[in-house]
């Protein structure tokens, strides 16, 4: 048995393809939306994929496997109570598939989704006992995943039901059973986690405080599952109902160059770092830097099927964050564009050192701190007010006006994107160049105490 590892270090997404060499068979647990790679992966070990399993419906990013079913004659396995509107096999707790000499038991592990399954898997030629678990958001490393992305009432049902789940499915699994999770480190829906992408069943209830206070009462458990949740990315519920129809693949035409006249009714995305675009950008354009981090921070603070042009000229660079967009269900991009206008009026964005921004807020302006309320509690500039990047666009009012706005995050690159979005808004803006790290180094004040602007 053999089992390759995809991440994506955006979305903190990892997938799996697991293969029967000798048989000469493979599938696939939690595929994304760029099935080449899949694809690639079986060619190279010589194995023919034939069924794709999905642990729940995702909000994070499109699943491939609907659109993988378009292109091969794979058989997609889901829980029967997800009610997928695609054609797929619905299974019950307990439902045994075989793919060659691999057995995968199906674990109903509601928690992170009403509808979640996990995977148990044994290879045969071994032993009929599990080896592998493919946890899904029901076990990850250091963590589980979160409860609260259906809403608060639904929320607190599913808290519970993560609770039944670590106690009564999972962590009387043997110790050596091997964890695959889908979340791993960067994605928003858990908490913080363990940068390992895998760990045993014997290390996680020795080592994971969540599983740990699964054996205790349901009260602590309910207090540390909701501890340190970052802000739920604004796109999530519109994949997640994209996923129950079921997503095509996405579009591979080649992108238009654009002339200025067809960006009047589109979102201009400027992917450059902060620094260039500060120096001279589109007036109305984003300044969403084209990381690894790109899409979900589009996703973030742009609204579900929005028109997007890239503002760049390398259309290599365009293709690329055109397929990131397409994990998370943004299709309509029309195409890319010079970020730098014909007309040559372009607004521009100081970008100043910690302690000029300390002498910009002793002389009134705003300083803005748009990271995590987990990073604003562990320590923040004094005098700051806390608005986590993803909420800034519908809550710019709640800043003081008249005042220039000094926005900053952990290095500079959040919160040039919350001071181009305020720039759209007609604020006068000013980003911290190397963020908090920057105002740390620099040995200036920092305080630990004090609720965020969305706790008073």
């Amino acid at each position: 048995m053999l089992i390759e590892q995809f991440f994506d270090r955006g979305l903190g997404h990892a997938s799996y393809l697991v293969a029967d060499p000798d048989a000469g068979l493979a599938f696939l647990v939690d595929p994304d939306r760029q099935v080449d790679a899949y694809l690639a992966a079986a060619a190279r070990l010589g194995v023919l994929i034939t069924d794709s399993f999905e642990t729940h419906v995702h909000n994070d990013y499109v699943s491939g496997s609907p659109g993988l079913a378009e292109l091969r004659p794979i058989t997609v396995h889901a829980a029967a109570v997800a009610a997928l509107e695609f054609a797929h096999a619905g299974h019950a707790d307990g439902d045994l598939i075989a793919v060659g000499e691999l057995a995968v038991r199906c674990v109903a592990t509601p928690g992170h989704t009403p509808e979640h399954m996990a995977y148990l898997v044994a290879d045969r030629r071994r032993a009929e006992d599990p080896q592998y678990l493919f946890s899904g958001g029901a076990l990850l490393v250091g963590h589980i995943a979160r409860t609260d992305l259906l809403g608060p009432t639904v929320g607190e049902t599913l808290a519970r039901s993560a609770y039944d789940t670590l106690r009564e499915r999972l962590l009387p699994l043997a110790d050596y059973v091997a964890v695959f999770p889908t979340h791993g480190g960067g994605s928003a829906c858990s908490a913080e986690v363990a940068g390992s992408r895998w760990t045993t069943l014997g290390f996680e209830r020795r080592h994971n405080e969540v599983a740990r206070a699964a054996v205790g009462e349901f009260a602590q458990f309910r207090a540390i599952i909701r501890d340190g949740l970052p802000v739920a990315p604004a796109y999530y519920p519109h994949v997640r109902a994209l996923n129950t129809r079921g997503a095509p693949l996405a579009d591979r035409r080649p992108l238009p160059l654009l002339r200025d006249s067809a960006l009047a009714s589109v979102t201009l995305v400027d992917p450059r770092p902060p620094h260039l675009f500060g120096a001279g950008h589109r007036r109305g354009a984003l300044n969403i830097v084209g990381n690894d981090s790109f899409a979900v921070r589009l996703g973030a603070t742009v609204a579900f099927g929005t028109p997007v042009a890239i503002l760049t000229v390398d259309a290599q660079q365009a293709e690329g964050l055109r397929a990131q967009l397409a994990v998370i269900g943004y299709d309509d991009v029309r195409g890319y564009a010079s970020p730098d206008p014909s007309d040559g009026d372009v607004a521009r964005i100081e970008q100043v050192d910690a302690r000029t921004a300390m002498d910009r807020g002793a002389k009134g302006a705003i300083l803005l701190d748009v990271r995590e309320t987990s990073e604003w509690r562990m320590g923040h500039v004094p005098g700051a007010i806390h608005m986590p990047y993803e909420q800034v666009r519908e809550r710019a009012g709640e800043l003081p006006a008249g005042r220039v706005v000094v926005t900053y995050c952990a290095g500079g690159v959040r919160s040039a994107l919350a001071a181009s979005i305020l720039e759209a808004q007609g604020r006068e803006v000013v980003n911290l160049r190397g963020g908090f790290t920057a105002w740390q180094s620099a040995g200036l004040p920092i305080v630990t105490r004090g609720p965020s602007f969305s706790e008073k």
